[in-house]
């Protein structure tokens, strides 16, 4: 299969600095980097990666190896000769670790490689439907640590393996979500979420990254999930103020462009 060059978005285009790449997290939307392109200037190109399955006809793909080679490939034929700045949130830290590990084998550069509150995967079994549902809907609604008003009363009705098109029917009735988010969206949607979060789930990072690597981790995020200390010896942390989704607004997000800012000049 050619590679899908439709997949990288123009996220800032002007500036002559080296583009920084970015990994959409688990939702596959690349749309979550655009205010932290817009806090690196004008002069700092920002590309995102939007997944498969996501706004597109491709088939959601369930697996991170082949998503992270399937990018690498795209990523050297959209631009051959580079020293290429990753930058991935959540599930997207975990993409650019294998992107940049594969590259780094091919013989190409990585100057940066920036990990934005990425947990450290394990195999494990994935929940049942149910709590998947939970997550997708607070992942909509940008929550990480707490559901919607209402969203709990509506899922004391059914079972842990209730028929998605059900949830999002009632959801949509119940008015939880912007009118915009109906139904049919949250079903397009889903399929792309649940087969990342079916990815993460199923992998177990292995092998080392010995370049300079930096992780961003909220401040009320589980620290001892994301030990990529593990994998990556020459690692820089640093913590910002909220939550998974939190630190991409406010005071948060100016903190962390600085930090990605001053890793990029580094």
């Amino acid at each position: 299969m050619d590679n899908d060059l439709d997949r990288i978005l123009p996220l800032q285009t002007g500036g002559a600095k080296p583009p920084l790449y970015c990994v959409h997290a688990v939702s596959g939307s690349a749309y979550a980097y655009a205010g932290l392109a817009r806090l690196l200037g004008a002069d700092q190109p920002v590309y995102g990666f939007e997944a498969p399955g996501f706004d597109n006809d491709r088939i959601p793909v369930p697996s991170l190896s082949a998503l992270a080679a399937e990018y690498t490939a795209t990523l050297r034929e959209f631009q051959p000769e580079a020293a290429y700045q990753l930058l991935g949130w959540s599930l997207g830290g975990v993409v650019i670790f294998e992107m940049a590990k594969r590259l780094v084998a091919a013989g190409a550069k990585v100057s940066s490689l920036i990990l934005v509150d990425a947990g450290l995967p394990e195999v494990m079994d994935l929940p049942p439907e149910g709590d998947i549902l939970r997550r997708y809907i607070r992942d909509m609604m940008g929550m990480s640590d707490q559901s919607p008003p209402g969203l709990e009363a509506i899922f004391n009705y059914w079972p842990e393996e209730v028929e998605p098109t059900v949830v999002f029917e009632a959801v949509e009735e119940a008015g939880i979500l912007p009118e915009e988010i109906d139904a049919d969206l949250l079903a397009n949607q889903y399929a792309v979420f649940r087969a990342h979060l079916t990815a993460f789930y199923s992998v177990e990072v292995t092998g080392t990254y010995t370049g300079p690597a930096v992780h961003i981790l909220a401040a009320e995020s589980p620290a001892e999930d994301m030990r990529w200390d593990r994998v990556a010896p020459d690692l820089k942390e640093h913590t910002v103020p909220g939550t998974h989704h939190s630190i991409w607004t406010g005071d948060s997000l100016v903190t962390m462009s600085e930090i990605v800012r001053q890793s990029l000049s580094s």
